[in-house]
């Protein structure tokens, strides 16, 4: 199922980021604690791309059923909501 993908993509990010964490609190590396945090990073943007595929699967094609206009609608919203950081 969907979700357990997700929540188990999640918590891996969740380990990458209690390790940078403790990363910081040993005084590790500075070199060492940027690599670590571009694997939460990486974690989490992977785990917003399945989200994003699900989302497409399940809400965009339904709206696509309806005529482009709500799709392009939907689909404007998604993005916009998804990509900011």
């Amino acid at each position: 199922h969907q979700h357990t993908a997700v929540v188990k993509r999640l918590k891996r990010a969740s380990g990458h980021l209690n390790s940078t964490i403790s990363m910081i609190e040993s005084d590790r590396e500075c070199v060492d604690v940027l690599q670590q945090l571009s694997a939460v990073i990486s974690a989490l943007n992977n785990t917003r791309i399945l989200l994003l595929q699900d989302h497409m699967h399940k809400c965009l094609k339904p709206a696509l059923k309806n005529g482009y206009k709500d799709l392009v609608i939907e689909l404007e919203s998604v993005l916009s909501r998804a990509m900011k950081v």
